[in-house]
């Protein structure tokens, strides 16, 4: 058990993170089958269900720096890190381990964001490049000419000109 107020309810804050980050993984993975399939309407679902949470977890945030600071201790990394080492062995070991589940947690969603955010950055050049050449401004058009040699010359006209 907890021995100090401000140490439980720094807890339940951490174990509140915790939760909510699982949670926002699952859609992060969720929308990545999405996005590589372009199932926008899932895409679409996954982030309406993203948003409440990103904000759930910012005001968590908020009350986290708010009780470190009230304890007298720094909103940051160093001010939780020396919170902690204040605290019983008990405590202590109790706030770290959710600590360590949280870290993990939120290193997957941000290795799941950066994944996500490259598939979406690479299906955007995809289609602009496919309006490029649609609208006849392709600048790296290559091909292959009249006589099978590859070839970066073709015609410039737009597509929506020779239909």
């Amino acid at each position: 058990m907890m021995a100090t107020t401000s140490s439980k309810q720094l807890h339940s804050i951490l174990q509140a993170e915790q939760h909510i980050s699982a949670q926002l993984l699952e859609i992060m993975m969720a929308e990545r089958s999405a996005l590589m399939e372009s199932d926008i309407d899932v895409i679409n679902t996954m982030a309406e269900k993203k948003q409440p949470l990103v904000l759930q977890l910012e005001q968590l945030g908020r009350q986290r720096d708010a009780l470190l600071q009230a304890d007298g201790f720094s909103a940051d990394k160093d001010g939780l890190a020396a919170y902690i080492d204040n605290q019983t062995q008990q405590d202590a070991v109790a706030l770290n381990t959710i600590l360590g589940q949280l870290k993990q947690t939120a290193q997957a969603c941000r290795e799941n964001n950066q994944i996500n955010g490259g598939i979406v950055n690479v299906n955007r050049q995809h289609i602009q490049r496919a309006m490029n050449i649609f609208r006849g401004r392709d600048m790296n058009p290559s091909s292959y000419g009249p006589g099978g040699e590859y070839t970066s010359q073709v015609v410039r006209q737009p597509l929506l000109g020779r239909v």
